[in-house]
């Protein structure tokens, strides 16, 4: 296949998309909050053969530092629930050398569900895999997650961090359930939650302090509500240079516009002799209102009349 570039900096994030599908239906969900009225949508399936053919092609995944080891690009595999996609390991053991990968999962669905000789032997390239895993405790027994999270460990495959939601109407638990898994896993944050409960926008000013575990990067709360509070849009220039693909292979730098298969792609990844630059400069937006918290980390934003303004700041 002809080589493909997406021209973006070398560090920045590459989240690819293989389905939204989710097995569970948890009601605080990040991908329903940029959806008050409408489902989510709805992407084609594209088969693993095709996913890898095209990341595979894509060309500068590879970075030579002086006197350093090569930087090898990375890329995150999200969904939905990654492991629900019907070729997910196919994907992942076919992803070339240049790519290191990690898959954020729940650690919940039927791909776990295999014994432990299953993942020594059917998951290849595990120098270059990882797993992070999500606590959702209200639909997952936290035996089940420590037993998954055991099991890709004996296989050897690296379980890089676990996070727990602190989800306000359950902190409590969300504490003690990361003191559960701190004893069996080295790294283990909460994970500060963002979206709506009763009414109100969360992360707000006095929540429990879990920022010094999970950096989300919101400090200027004013401009995070009005940003993500799901109110009437309006026009912004916006700067964000990630690499979010979706599904059907549309390339997207926001994950508001992934979650509703927004008209203003960059591009879309099964495009033959695709060749793009990801704007690193101001781009007019016009859905400012609507972000999703996703995006909330330094997230920059100049207002129409210039003024420059930061989430972070």
């Amino acid at each position: 296949m002809k080589e493909k570039l997406i021209d973006s900096h070398f560090t920045a994030f590459w989240g690819v998309f293989l389905n939204l599908d989710c097995n569970l239906n948890c009601h605080y969900c990040v991908q329903r909050i940029s959806l008050p009225a409408r489902p989510l949508a709805n992407y084609p399936i594209r088969s693993g053969k095709e996913w890898v053919r095209a990341l595979n092609a894509i060309g500068n995944r590879t970075q030579r530092r002086f006197l350093r080891r090569r930087r090898i690009k990375k890329l995150s595999i999200l969904g939905g629930e990654p492991t629900v996609y019907p070729d997910f390991l196919y994907v992942v053991n076919h992803l070339d050398k240049n790519w290191k990968i990690t898959v954020t999962s729940n650690f919940n669905s039927p791909f776990f569900e295999r014994d432990v000789s299953f993942f020594k032997k059917e998951i290849k390239n595990k120098n270059r895999l990882r797993f992070n895993g999500s606590l959702h405790f209200i639909r997952t027994p936290v035996e089940k997650f420590i037993a998954n999270v055991r099991k890709l460990d004996k296989a050897g495959i690296c379980v890089h961090t676990l996070f727990v939601v602190a989800h306000p109407a359950h902190l409590r638990q969300a504490i003690a359930y990361r003191g559960e898994l701190s004893k069996i896993h080295p790294r283990v944050k909460l994970q500060r939650f963002l979206g709506f409960y009763q009414g109100k926008l969360y992360p707000q000013e006095n929540d429990y302090p879990v920022d010094e575990e999970q950096k989300d990067g919101i400090s200027n709360y004013p401009l995070y509500r009005e940003a993500f509070g799901q109110k009437p849009s309006a026009p912004i220039f916006c700067h964000s240079d990630k690499v979010l693909i979706a599904p059907n292979g549309n390339i997207y730098n926001c994950h508001y516009k992934v979650y509703t298969a927004h008209k203003d792609k960059l591009g879309n990844l099964f495009e033959d002799g695709l060749c793009l630059r990801i704007p690193r400069h101001y781009f007019l937006c016009r859905d400012f209102g609507f972000c999703n918290p996703c995006d909330s980390e330094g997230h920059l934003f100049k207002r129409i009349d210039g003024r420059v303004e930061s989430i972070s700041s």
